[in-house]
């Protein structure tokens, strides 16, 4: 069931990539496809999603096969759940697609191996792209190892009905703090009936830890290890249970629950929480299930101004192309056509985020709705306040979801201190970093 959960960070491991080092750039290509010696090129592209993406993958490479006719594709949609063993078992059997889209939590893991192709270096055309979306897809093993089908941000989303109802003024984003945030969920949870709460739990939402450490100073990863101290750590553990001892947050017990109901019965979409966090490209499916619709916000900040949020770019994921592709002239030419052609945005629309290339998302920003709209609208607004691009993931980093959930979920139900679940955060990932 996709949850509430899932839909913040979808932490998985990738099993099976022990055999990646023997498909670097000096082994034979293996996949299958090729080049002709009359110019033509057949390629397989390998991508995960919904009927949506399938769809728009499918007739975006329909077009590209009417521009460049010479050029075969086969097309290997999948889904999240399998996708990734599947290219594991590929990659370490030499079978590795021409052209992948891929996540920002396993990039390093193939980079570092050797299986995705420099597309800086291939002559990938990034002229056009927004300020700071490129280096999202580098790698200091690779180089541009890939490149964003869509950009996002984190967001806080507000439901204006419960802010009414509770006779609480929606706030200032560009001038809010986190005790304001803290103080403006508490007077809804006292203004409301029994039930009705300011804000859900936010303690365990790895985007929003990011969002507070960044702000502390620190990231969440510096050099390939934890980019945050114990202090910090504790001081956002300490928050999370001021959420909680306030009335602003639901309990525990109740916390649980909402982040494992599917997204159309969390807490948010049935009126029971005023706000909500969520990554910009979540925004469609949130204000669907707001009857007035959702609000977009920026997050707080530690000093009262958004130029001090240290928000940024976020690929919703990528376009990478393999070390070994089959024609790899042919596989960057295609992923030109993906992310700098305005026929092509056309097409994607903003299902994969919103468009990192600023002429694409000219081109298709009139057509579309309100809902896709607050998303772009965000991400400009935001663009002069951000901060630099934190480093990829590194190896291992993808359990680290999982691992402020669990310890925040012990110290919420008392089991373990705010200091303890710091502690536990910093070992438990230095553990799956090593």
């Amino acid at each position: 069931m996709f949850t509430r959960r899932t839909a913040l960070a979808l932490g998985l491991a990738v099993p099976g990539l022990a055999g990646l080092a023997a498909c670097g750039p000096n082994a034979s290509s293996g996949g299958g496809g090729g080049g002709g010696e009359d110019g033509s090129a057949s390629l397989r592209v390998a991508w995960w999603g919904n009927p949506t993406r399938d769809q728009n993958t499918q007739d975006v490479a329909a077009a590209y096969e009417e521009v460049a006719p010479d050029v075969t594709l086969s097309l290997e949609p999948g889904e999240w759940s399998g996708y990734w063993d599947k290219l594991a078992t590929q990659t370490a059997g030499g079978d590795f697609p021409d052209v992948v889209q891929m996540d920002e939590k396993y990039l390093a893991e193939y980079g570092q191996r050797g299986a995705l192709l420099d597309l800086a270096e291939a002559g990938l055309d990034t002229a056009d792209f927004a300020p700071g979306s490129v280096e999202v897809g580098e790698l200091p093993e690779v180089g541009l190892a890939a490149i964003n089908a869509g950009l996002n941000a984190f967001a806080f989303l507000i439901n204006p009905v419960v802010f009414e109802e509770a006779g609480v003024e929606i706030p200032d984003d560009s001038t809010w703090t986190w005790d304001d945030l803290v103080d403006t969920a508490v007077q809804i949870s006292e203004n409301t009936p029994d039930g009705t709460y300011g804000m859900t739990q936010m303690g365990t939402i790895q985007g929003l830890f990011q969002v507070y450490v960044r702000q502390a100073g620190q990231d969440q990863y510096k050099d390939g290890g934890a980019g945050f101290d114990l202090d910090t750590a504790t001081a956002w553990f300490d928050w999370t249970k001021k959420l909680q001892d306030s009335g602003a947050s639901p309990d525990a017990s109740l916390s649980v629950e909402d982040a494992s109901k599917s997204m159309d019965q969390s807490f948010f979409a049935t009126g029971n929480v005023a706000m909500t966090v969520a990554w910009s490209n979540q925004v469609v499916a949130h204000d669907g299930l707001v009857p007035e619709g959702v609000l977009v916000l920026r997050p707080p900040s530690m000093t009262g101004s958004s130029a001090d949020a240290q928000l940024w770019y976020k690929a919703s994921m990528y376009w990478a192309v393999s070390a070994n592709a089959s024609d790899p002239e042919a596989a960057v030419a295609f992923v030109d056509f993906l992310v700098n052609s305005p026929d092509a945005g056309k097409i994607l629309s903003v299902e994969r985020g919103v468009p990192g290339n600023l002429t694409v998302r000219e081109a298709i920003v009139a057509d579309l709705d309100e809902a896709n709209t607050k998303a772009v609208d965000f991400l400009e607004a935001i663009e002069s306040e951000l901060g630099e691009a934190p480093e990829i993931t590194p190896q291992g980093g993808g359990q680290f979801e999982d691992i402020l959930t669990r310890a925040g979920e012990d110290m919420l139900f008392g089991t373990i201190t705010p200091a303890e679940a710091g502690q536990r955060v910093l070992d438990e990932l230095d553990a799956a970093l090593a």
